[in-house]
């Protein structure tokens, strides 16, 4: 019997249907991050050796909200660097 896995939004939990215009966000081991649109599957992903974390998001708010977390987050590590700490 196959497996069916199901594809959800990092950002809101919807579930990707056929026709959505995903993105995908892939953050590196060393907090770079990649946002395109979704072109692979998850198994692709793993296959093309994509590095750290992806994400799955289902359209631009969502997406855009997530690099706004992650802008967030690597400014206020280099905040915190600088400050000595």
């Amino acid at each position: 019997m196959p497996i069916v896995s199901q594809i959800m939004c990092d950002g809101c939990q919807a579930v990707k249907k056929e026709t959505n215009h995903w993105y995908t966000m892939v953050i590196g081991d060393d907090h770079e991050a990649c946002l395109r649109p979704m072109a692979f599957t998850p198994s692709n992903l793993l296959q093309a050796g994509a590095p750290g974390v992806v994400q799955y998001f289902c359209g631009r708010l969502c997406a855009i909200a997530a690099l706004d977390r992650w802008m967030e987050g690597v400014t206020a590590c280099a905040a915190a660097e600088s400050n000595g700490g």
